[in-house]
């Protein structure tokens, strides 16, 4: 499971308790109790931060946060969900239900200025989150799921440009890479959808993205260069770890050659098992993986978690 040897995992173990949880109970199926996580220093200003009008759920009502910036809604809930802590030991029920305030009656939300209703990449950044902390069957979330699968395009994937919705004079030309790769993560969380076939044209497009990255091939702006191969995390942009993360959690991915050929682009990063960020976010620079001058056991154990999830798969596990 670990990618090198034995002493990569006592590495990891020996890590502060928001990493040795998430190693322990994701990639050891252990057990363990949260409190001294939801003790930790850290984890709890990020909860504080989540909490903030001007960076937390408040925030999103005002539709000034954007969600290519760090430090904000989007990426602080992503890490505990990453974590793998719930809303309810995190105390955040509340402003939860402030998010929901503000989805539309046909189960979309505008959180962004600029943006309408059918930007659904953005707001699933946030619903993948929370169907990862205690709300995967909460009916709200999945009638925005509804309304997502609803908007597929002919090519399987998706976009937030009406012109390219099916019906409209657009309709042929390629899906969004990023509203792919959202909306994937989102659909990742129940078996039923990731197992289901009408997500590979998704999946496929991602794959074909990597396929073709030598061509001047760019779907909607996005091209896969020096900037997608830096491992980084949070991703808040479009990048090979997040693309991994995203297409680890799907069976027809994990069995084709380009998701074999992307992991092995990750795993040479590898430095005795160990991984390194290579661009880093000032917004969490009490972490590991918000700087670069030494090994990330954080951004090691989600390359880990890839291979778990990638391992468990072609052995017919799951």
């Amino acid at each position: 499971m670990i990618s090198d040897s034995d002493d990569v995992l006592s590495w990891l173990l020996e890590g502060p308790p928001w990493i040795s949880y998430a190693v322990e109970t994701q990639l050891l199926d252990r057990r363990r109790d949260p409190s001294d996580v939801l003790n930790d220093p850290d984890i709890k200003a990020v909860v504080d931060r989540l909490k903030a009008n001007s960076s937390g759920f408040p925030a999103l009502g005002t539709g000034t946060l954007r969600y290519n910036s760090g430090g904000n809604v989007y990426w602080d809930l992503s890490f505990l969900a990453d974590i793998g802590l719930s809303i309810s030991q995190l105390g955040l029920e509340v402003e939860v239900e402030g998010l929901f305030d503000l989805q539309r009656d046909d189960g979309s939300f505008i959180l962004q200025e600029g943006t309408r209703s059918s930007y659904l990449c953005i707001s699933s950044i946030i619903l993948s989150s929370l169907a990862r902390m205690g709300y995967a069957e909460d009916p709200r979330l999945l009638k925005f799921i509804d309304l997502a699968l609803g908007q597929q395009r002919l090519d399987g994937g998706w976009h937030c440009a009406i012109s390219r919705a099916k019906g409209n004079k657009l309709q042929e030309t390629e899906s969004c890479p990023m509203d792919n790769q959202n909306l994937l993560l989102l659909f990742g969380q129940y078996a039923s959808l990731k197992e289901e076939g009408r997500m590979n044209g998704a999946v496929g497009l991602l794959l074909e993205h990597w396929a073709r990255r030598a061509e001047h091939w760019r779907p909607y702006g996005f091209g896969i260069g020096s900037q997608f191969m830096k491992v980084r995390y949070p991703e808040t942009k479009y990048g090979l770890l997040k693309v991994l993360d995203v297409l680890s959690l799907y069976p027809y991915a994990v069995r084709q050659l380009e998701y074999q050929e992307m992991l092995g682009a990750l795993m040479n990063k590898s430095n005795g098992g160990r991984y390194s960020a290579e661009s880093i976010s000032r917004s969490y620079s009490k972490f590991d993986f918000g700087q670069a001058r030494a090994p990330s056991r954080w951004i090691t154990f989600l390359v880990n978690r890839i291979i778990k999830r990638s391992n468990a798969i072609l052995k017919n596990i799951v």
